[in-house]
C-alpha cells in the first residue's frame, strides 16, 4: 500500500490529504520534534507545505498550505535512528507502510536524523499555518 492509501486508514490522515490536496511526501519538510517515552509512545512533529510552480521576487518557490503535522505513536515496538542528535532536521522523503499488524514510518533526511519507527497505532494531527 502507498502512503496515500495508508493515510486513509490512519485516524486524522484523511484531513492531511484534504488539506494538502494530495498525500504529502514531506520533501524538504522540517522535522521539528522527535520524542519517545518508555511506555511505547512517541511522536514526530513536522512543518510541511505545498510548493507551487511560482517564484517570488527573490527567485524562491512560493510555498502555500503550511501546516504542522504530528504523527503520534502508540505501541512502539522498534525504533532505528541515525544522527538522532540532529533535530530539527530536513526530511527528504517520508513513507508510511504496513508491517503485519503494525505501521512502519520511515524517513530519510536531507539534513539531520533518518529513521524508522514501527508502532501498533498511529494517529495524525494537523494544525494549519506555520509553527510558532
Amino acid at each position: 500500500m502507498t502512503t496515500e492509501s495508508m493515510l486513509h486508514d490512519i485516524p486524522g490522515g484523511k484531513a492531511v490529504v484534504e488539506w494538502f490536496g494530495r498525500a504529502p511526501r514531506f520533501h524538504d519538510a522540517n522535522l521539528l520534534e522527535l520524542t519517545f517515552s518508555g511506555k511505547g509512545a512517541g511522536l514526530l512533529r513536522i512543518h510541511a507545505w505545498n510548493m507551487t510552480n511560482e517564484v517570488d521576487s527573490k527567485g524562491y518557490f512560493v510555498l502555500e498550505k503550511h501546516a504542522t503535522v504530528t504523527l503520534a505513536f502508540q505501541g512502539v515496538s522498534s525504533i532505528e535512528c541515525a544522527d538522532f542528535d540532529m533535530v530539527p532536521g530536513i526530511i527528504f522523503e517520508l513513507e508510511i507502510t504496513r508491517a503485519g499488524e503494525h505501521f512502519r514510518i520511515e524517513w530519510s533526511a536531507s539534513y539531520g536524523v533518518n529513521g524508522v519507527v514501527t508502532a501498533k497505532k498511529v494517529q495524525i494531527g494537523l494544525t494549519p499555518g506555520k509553527p510558532d
